[in-house]
């Protein structure tokens, strides 16, 4: 009954389904952006710390690191029409700038690649943007793929915009008694 009702609930949303916008087509994958109060440096952090969090993720292994290249196992979880998937990726991380990640191996996903691009803004805060692009391989399946896509991503960069800026919050208030006495003693 449940593997009934999920495909008739899969063909009405292929048929009723809207056409996918600009930022969430089949081949260009899924794009979502946030401005982060915060500097780059302490996105950077947030975005790693993220993925050791990410509700969307049973686990999240480096299992190399070679410079600025790494090798991550992840494994995603509750993926509409092909459930759990493991991974092997390899990310290029530019410090404070960009992670360009690419799939190598996958026991489902035929691919995975995106990037994560931090902007330093001219107020002192960062402007994240997040793109993936996935393929399962699936006839049919992008479009499901895409969209739930879409969520996980604004949920994703939503949570690291939450992480930026209570890690800041937490540094301004461990400078702010150093900075006091600072200020004190060079006034007597």
């Amino acid at each position: 009954m449940v593997l009934f009702t999920t495909l008739v609930a899969f063909v009405a949303f292929i048929l009723f389904a809207p056409a996918a916008d600009a930022k969430c087509t089949e081949k260009d994958g899924v794009r979502g952006h946030i401005i982060i109060k915060a500097p780059a440096r302490i996105v950077w952090e947030a975005v790693h710390k993220e993925r050791a969090t990410d509700p969307d993720l049973s686990y999240s292994k480096v299992i190399e690191k070679q410079g600025d290249k790494v090798m991550l196992e992840q494994k995603f979880n509750g993926m509409p029409v092909i459930g759990e998937a493991v991974c092997l990726l390899e990310q290029t991380e530019a410090v404070n700038q960009r992670i360009d990640y690419k799939l190598v191996r996958s026991d489902k996903f035929k691919d995975l690649r995106g990037s994560w691009i931090l902007t330093d803004l001219p107020d002192g805060g960062t402007k994240l943007e997040l793109h993936s692009v996935l393929n399962t391989g699936l006839p049919f399946s992008e479009h499901i793929i895409n969209h739930v896509l879409k969520g996980r991503i604004n949920k994703r960069l939503e949570r690291v915009k939450v992480s930026a800026e209570r890690i800041l919050e937490a540094e301004l208030k461990e400078a702010a008694p150093a900075l006091a006495n600072k200020q004190q003693t060079g006034l007597e």
